[in-house]
């Protein structure tokens, strides 16, 4: 049995700040107890807002499942030990990353299930007031389910807000379940278009009924992968995702034209988000879930820029990844030595010698003329559902229960046209054409919210992609294996 630690609970979050610019202004004052709390419609846009938060604590920094797979790597040095312990097979119970997700997905589940037990009782409340914050409830549990299990396979499942700490370990497929089952309930509950403070510049902060879709289609795909391997999911998946492509005009989806242009401070609400985790280090009322630790400086390189070195590119991904547009924005180009622009470096003259990732470093504190900054904490949104993904799990879901029919051409290369690649080869078998979309979202991904690392596991190919993996890399201390899936999911945390 596994004992559940968590630090952070619904009734602490009401008292912070939102994880939008104005979203949550108030400072509840007094006793609050769920059963003096939720009652008008102000408590539970609150009570929302501290769930959106809380969430956000999970994605605020680098998580060591990232380095996993073999788009991202360590140096073995320092504090980047335990990502590097990762990144080698060797993490163990105590690895501090892996409590770090651990934790914030249980806070997250914790105040979701406390929201669940008490939004109907809210008297003083619409009957939209309601049904909006319970779906966002469920959404919320669902996605904090979903990254558990992939991440440990077999967790505790609370469905209440209380804590036992002697509760067993359920089966993945219950827990899998409960995910569908919320979701789909979040489908029905959730608006199409938030207003007020949850919008920002045109753009939904908290999860639509677009968002619920797409998630969905996601668990499905998994569903369909290892360890369930039950392919009817596939048509489940193609299904969802190609309501989300239908309806993206509904929940304003759509790709941006330039693929750098996602990754500026200026569009941190962009169109391409179909679910993301928005960050203000600005807001008065500090919080640690309010500002973004993954950029400007963890990307970053050390000796010349004054970056944190918390990962870099591995090598053979970088090699193999397709130039162009895409790949521009990926990665770093030119290194500025001591923030010297007169003296550039290539990736391979950097004391690591490995290829930085572009993405993130754009932030209100950076500045480009220098490749410096004078703030280590940020601003920049973390993506954890871009809409080319949906499009891409709708690619692959559909080769995998009927064909790679003209839809699923299409869908596939609106992400290629826009990254300046040819269109994919017609007339690609179903297992041939998920092996290209696999690819594809590595390339779109990398170093984004773990997909790289899930897409390896549920397509059994971790140990086939981690054997391709340069001689300059730190060796593997173990290795993964695809048909006995040994180092696929990670130890439990000791999390007491």
């Amino acid at each position: 049995m596994k004992k559940i630690l968590i630090s952070l609970g619904v009734i602490v979050s009401l008292v912070a700040t939102s994880c939008s610019d104005d979203f949550l202004a108030e400072d509840p004052k007094g006793s609050i107890t769920p059963a003096t709390f939720y009652k008008t419609g102000s408590d539970l846009k609150m009570a929302s807002a501290a769930l959106a938060l809380q969430f956000n604590g999970a994605f605020n920094q680098m998580a060591g499942n990232y380095y996993g797979a073999d788009d991202i790597t360590s140096k073995r040095a320092g504090n980047k030990i335990d990502f590097s312990d990762f990144d080698t097979f060797r993490a163990n119970s105590s690895n501090g990353r892996l409590t770090n997700w651990w934790q914030y997905f249980y806070a997250t589940i914790k105040s979701a299930n406390s929201i669940i037990q008490n939004y109907e009782k809210a008297s003083e409340a619409t009957d939209a007031e309601k049904n909006n914050t319970g779906g966002h409830a469920y959404f919320m549990r669902a996605m904090a389910y979903f990254y558990l299990t992939r991440s440990w396979g077999e967790v505790p499942m609370p469905t209440e807000p209380t804590i036992d700490n002697d509760r067993p370990n359920a089966k993945v497929q219950d827990i899998y379940n409960l995910v569908v089952a919320d979701l789909l309930k979040a489908e029905s509950m959730l608006p199409d278009q938030w207003d007020g403070e949850r919008k920002q510049n045109g753009v939904n902060i908290l999860p639509t009924r677009g968002s619920a879709k797409a998630l969905l289609a996601n668990v499905y795909l998994t569903m369909a992968g290892w360890p369930l391997k039950q392919n009817d999911k596939y048509a489940l998946a193609a299904a969802k995702a190609k309501e989300v492509i239908d309806g993206s005009a509904t929940w304003g989806y759509k790709l941006m034209a330039n693929y750098a242009d996602i990754w500026k401070i200026g569009n941190k609400y962009n169109e391409e988000a179909v679910f993301a985790c928005y960050f203000n280090n600005d807001i008065p009322q500090w919080s640690w879930e309010n500002g973004n630790m993954i950029g400007p400086l963890p990307l970053a390189p050390d000796y010349e820029e004054g970056g944190w070195e918390d990962g870099f590119g591995e090598i053979s991904f970088y090699n193999r990844f397709p130039a162009g547009p895409r790949k521009d924005a990926t990665y770093q180009k030119d290194y500025f030595l001591k923030n010297d622009p007169k003296k550039v470096l290539t990736w391979q003259q950097t004391l690591q010698k490995h290829p930085y990732f572009l993405k993130y470093r754009d932030d209100n504190s950076y500045n480009w003329a220098t490749h410096s900054t004078n703030d280590w904490w940020g601003s920049a949104t973390t993506f954890i559902i871009r809409y080319p993904e949906v499009l891409l799990t709708y690619a692959e879901a559909k080769a995998m229960s009927s064909s790679a029919d003209a839809t699923a051409y299409d869908a596939i290369n609106q992400v290629r046209k826009r990254a300046g690649l040819p269109d994919l080869q017609k007339g690609l078998g179903a297992t041939a054409f998920r092996d290209s979309v696999v690819a594809e979202r590595g390339w779109e991904f990398a170093v984004e919210a773990g997909i790289r690392w899930f897409d390896l596991m549920r397509t059994e190919t971790l140990g086939k992609a981690n054997a391709l993996r340069d001689p300059a890399e730190v060796p593997l201390v173990n290795k993964p294996d695809d048909a006995s899936h040994a180092y696929y999911w990670n130890p439990l945390p000791i999390t007491k």
